[in-house]
């Protein structure tokens, strides 16, 4: 598998997908890709679960989902790790989602980039979901909650304005990947320091080549736990 800076989809408007005439080649500045052969290989069950920030050759199962999380350290090769402020590192934080206790910065100027690959499963064919979860938590102890570009290969996916420092902000998308990687990049605004707490990826059948979704929102109505769905895969 080679790795690529990020090919997708083009955009007619901002924020508007249309079918590809070509494909783009995103030039991830500043941003560093890391080399495919070093990723960690998706589980059985088609979902990569990335703890941002989480020290390297590390990972866990999250006692809520029981999905396993890896650090991000085999996914990128750019940026800082960080633990949030100890005001927002308690233990019932802990038990209900390990992944907001670290970070991943990416300082420098307006318009750098800070890019992820994450391995598509079967790329051109397949709809993928890809997550992006952030709490700023204070890690920098400058208590300036930022705010970020997202983007999924060339494809501007929208803007994440962290609130206040305890906030988790989610950010999904839902696309075909064309290549055999998906490249996730954060870019510096000019509005703070980009950071970024977990990523997941995970195949998804609901969409086309012309069109993606979006998350607007979720709400879990009635129920009195976290509900986690998997979509097993049918084996020919």
């Amino acid at each position: 598998m080679s790795a690529r800076c990020g090919c997708g989809l083009e955009w007619s408007t901002r924020g508007a997908m249309a079918a590809p005439s070509s494909w783009l080649l995103l030039l991830c500045l500043a941003g560093g890709v890391l080399h495919a052969g070093a990723q960690r290989a998706p589980d059985t069950t088609g979902f990569v679960s990335v703890d941002c920030g989480l020290s390297e050759h590390s990972g866990y199962v999250d006692d809520a989902t029981k999905l396993p999380y890896s650090s991000d350290a085999g996914f990128t090769d750019t940026g800082q790790n960080y633990n949030v402020s100890a005001q927002y590192n308690d233990q019932a934080l802990l038990r209900r989602h390990r992944q907001l206790l670290t970070v991943r910065s990416f300082p420098g100027p307006p318009g750098r980039r800070g890019c992820y690959t994450l391995p598509s499963f079967e790329a051109g064919t397949s709809k993928y979901l890809v997550r992006a979860t952030f709490m700023y938590g204070n890690y920098d102890e400058l208590n300036k909650p930022p705010a970020l570009d997202l983007y999924l290969g060339v494809n501007f996916w929208k803007t994440v304005n962290i609130s206040r420092p305890d906030a988790v902000h989610t950010a999904e998308v839902i696309a075909v990947i064309p290549v055999d990687a998906a490249h996730v990049c954060l870019v510096n605004t000019n509005s703070g320091t980009p950071f970024i707490s977990s990523l997941v990826n995970t195949m998804y059948p609901l969409v086309n080549w012309t069109q993606g979704l979006v998350l607007i929102g979720r709400r879990n109505s009635g129920a009195t736990e976290l509900i986690s769905r998997r979509r097993k895969r049918q084996m020919a």
